[in-house]
């Protein structure tokens, strides 16, 4: 307590909706293993304790014993800006950011910052990760006053929470002066920053819900508009910092399937292989790091997030379904296989730091003498593998990359496995990197479909796949869906995301193991999300229902699948799985409200390119549906097995009558088919014997070459009152 009372003169308005007597008893509360994150400590006590001590966040924790009187983002922070007539200092990030910790030790560490902000601010930190929603508002509100965002994002905002100001990263002086002159501005001449916010106001509107006609070849265009800003030499797509972009690989995946050419193919394979050599991703112990800070992905960006695990994973998978290469099944499985190892606890945990020891990438590099005392005599063979040059210096230490990763044969990769777990050994007895362990419900949702996903190239994910799904369901599930959870406590009501992706991997589960309750729950999940985030007048999900940000609608793919690309995805499929003609309804709506969008910038908008390509063409997956989930239809490198539901049937390969559709299987390379006994019925439509095919039959075949290949099944449903249209489905098989 004394330290605060001689500090009053010092902050002079230091006022709390909480007393200091709860938040210092929040203090007190914490477990034994806490450690306060300050450099103001008295006798191994923090000197300060604001608002944030009340949060879970591991983020907002790190910044509970700021000498900022931090709130949170709640009510109580914009009434005492109201009531005192204050501007807001909001500022958001994550607790992996390295540039957080940068800002948060220069900063909001400082006293003298500290002074300004309490005294003529009311300050409010974000958790980026918790509140997406308020993230993308503000970060949409940065692009607008300054072209470009970032984490820290910092947004300075009028008492009634309208943004007219923002930046990034500020070194302390900067900041300084920046919280003056608008302190400054606000006192005598408030005109100015009220014709700023309204400017921003109309600029936040979303445009006007004019529609276009999407062009029959909309794929292609987009495909053609990515493949302009390929990197031939590295891979990837744009220049450094470079991302990932999982969203696009997949929809060129996709393509390459349905229309193989050259030039697709070359930008997959340079980008996986350039990728899985070692800088971006971690040869030692699995997994991806968020970007690399240069073309050649040899220089991460060192923290991991658990989303770039799933969609990255994903992306390996695909790939190795369709080329069949050994390397992209090897990255996929290890990346899985370290989130199961390293971040699993019943859900997974959201991230790993970039830093350690304070600082970046020290729990990753190596150095020359390291290696040598590590490896011994094998330390020749290691040179003879991994590039050990001015090439992979990072700071006096080198990142660990191999030098050709086309040249290693099975044979190599038994040894190099060898040599990396030695290494690996080592590095566990490192001072690990932060690891935040929130368990985020939509990032979570999007490991749970590459779990299925990955399941056809190994079935050992299946199982991790229901388990996962059961833990959300039951931790995340039960009155409402909700969004978070840490150290068991679940809390903060989901967001349209978290409906969406996990209404998608439930499907998808669903498909794989044929359990009915993980349909139910998505279409649940899926009139739950209508009811709560649709627009009624405009069509399209609303991010959150959030009264104090704007809530636009969202469709550009960026570090995460966009939802509403995903959600158009699961309406299609709960179209093709129910009898109820009211998701594909939406469907179109959801398609048409982004149209003009999508059309200006396809590549942009990958998430629903694809899922309109797979609503156009057929979706290219081993379980697929005819008539309305009448018919499941799965097929594996040798078989295609089909499930009729009772009452139903579809006419055998060799019919009797001329005017009916037989069931065939057509393939360029397709050796060998054998069809099923048919069976001989009479049904009262007809006088004469029919030929059919009823309840579960298999279709064998061969292949002429070991290849992804696509087929397609020719077939028509009947009952014994009426014959639906006939249908031709695509059929994807996996050598």
């Amino acid at each position: 307590m004394k330290h605060l009372k001689a500090l009053i003169f010092l902050f002079p308005t230091l006022i709390m909706a909480h007393s200091d007597q709860d938040l210092q008893s929040a203090y007190q509360q914490k477990s034994s293993d806490y450690q306060p994150r300050t450099k103001h400590l008295d006798n191994g006590k923090a000197k300060f304790t604001n608002h944030l001590i009340l949060a879970n966040s591991p983020y907002l924790l790190q910044h509970a014993h700021n000498p900022v009187n931090w709130y949170g983002f709640n009510d109580e922070a914009f009434e005492l800006a109201k009531q005192q007539n204050k501007l807001i200092f909001l500022s958001i990030g994550y607790a992996t950011c390295h540039w957080c910790h940068v800002m948060e030790e220069e900063s909001f560490e400082d006293l003298a910052v500290a002074e300004v902000l309490n005294k003529n601010f009311i300050a409010i930190k974000v958790d980026r990760e918790v509140l997406p929603d308020v993230d993308s508002h503000f970060m949409g509100i940065a692009q607008l006053l300054t072209g470009s965002g970032g984490w820290p994002l910092n947004v300075v905002l009028t008492p009634a929470g309208d943004g007219f100001f923002a930046g990034t990263y500020f070194p302390k002086n900067t900041l300084i002066t920046k919280l003056k002159q608008l302190q400054n501005v606000w006192q005598y001449e408030q005109n100015i920053i009220t014709k700023t916010v309204e400017s921003v106001k109309v600029a936040l509107l979303e445009e006007t819900s004019s529609t276009t006609k999407l062009p029959q070849n909309l794929q292609s265009l987009a495909v053609q508009n990515l493949l302009k800003n390929f990197d031939e030499f590295d891979g990837g797509f744009g220049n450094a910092p470079k991302f990932p972009h999982e969203a696009q690989l997949l929809m060129l995946i996709n393509e390459q399937m349905r229309y193989p050419s050259d030039d697709k193919l070359n930008a997959i394979t340079t980008t996986l292989d350039n990728m899985a050599s070692g800088g971006i991703y971690d040869i030692v112990g699995g997994g991806f790091h968020r970007y690399a800070t240069d073309n050649a992905w040899l220089f991460p960006h060192f923290e991991k997030m658990l989303y770039n695990q799933a969609q990255l994973a994903m992306v390996y998978s695909k790939a190795y379904q369709l080329t069949h290469k050994p390397l992209y099944q090897r990255i996929a499985k290890q990346t899985l296989d370290y989130v199961i190892r390293e971040m699993q606890n019943g859900g997974f945990y959201s991230a790993t730091d970039a830093d350690s020891n304070g600082e970046e990438g020290l729990f990753f590099i190596w150095n020359i003498q390291e290696l040598k005392a590590i490896l011994g005599a094998d330390f020749v063979e290691f040179q003879h593998y991994f590039e050990l040059s001015n090439a992979t210096e990072f700071e006096q230490d080198f990142v660990i990359h191999l030098k050709d990763i086309n040249k290693i044969q099975a044979v190599d990769l038994i040894k190099i496995d060898t040599l990396l777990a030695k290494l690996y050994q080592v590095r566990q007895n490192r001072k690990k990197p932060l690891l935040d362990n929130k368990i985020l419900l939509s990032w979570n949702a999007l490991l749970l479909k590459t779990f299925v996903v990955a399941s056809e190239i190994d079935g050992k994910y299946l199982k991790v796949a229901q388990n996962l799904a059961d833990f959300l369901l039951d931790n995340f599930y039960q009155k409402y869906l909700q969004r978070v959870q840490i150290k068991g406590q679940t809390s903060q009501r989901a967001i349209f995301e978290d409906y969406a992706y996990f209404a998608d991997g439930l499907i998808d589960l669903y498909d794989a193991t044929g359990h009915k309750k993980y349909l139910t729950t998505a279409q649940k999940l899926t009139d739950e999300a209508i009811y709560n985030f649709w627009d009624k007048k405009n069509f399209g999900f609303k991010i959150s229902n959030n009264k104090r940000i704007n809530n636009n609608k969202e469709i550009y793919d960026g570090a995460i699948f966009n939802a509403n690309g995903v959600a158009y995805g699961v309406l299609n499929k709960l179209s093709t799985r129910t009898q109820d003609k009211k998701y594909q309804q939406f469907a179109q709506q959801l398609l048409l409200s982004f149209s003009t969008k999508i059309h200006k910038n396809p590549s942009a908008y990958a998430s629903i390119v694809k899922n309109y390509s797979d609503k156009q063409q057929g979706i290219l997956a081993n379980t697929v549906y005819a008539y309305d989930g009448r018919i499941k239809i799965q097929s594996s490198h040798n078989q295609v097995i089909l499930n009729i539901e009772k009452g139903w049937h579809i006419n055998a390969n060799k019919v009797l009558q001329k005017s009916l559709i037989a069931t065939q299987l057509v393939s360029d390379n397709i050796k060998t088919i054998n069809y099923p006994q048919e069976k001989r019925i009479n049904l009262g439509f007809s006088k004469e014997k029919l030929a059919i095919y009823d309840e579960e039959i298999t279709l064998n075949f061969s292949l002429k070459d070991k290849k992804f290949t696509l087929a397609k099944l020719t077939l028509q449903a009947c009952s014994d009152k009426v014959c639906l249209p006939p249908q031709q489905i695509k059929i994807s098989i996996n050598p």
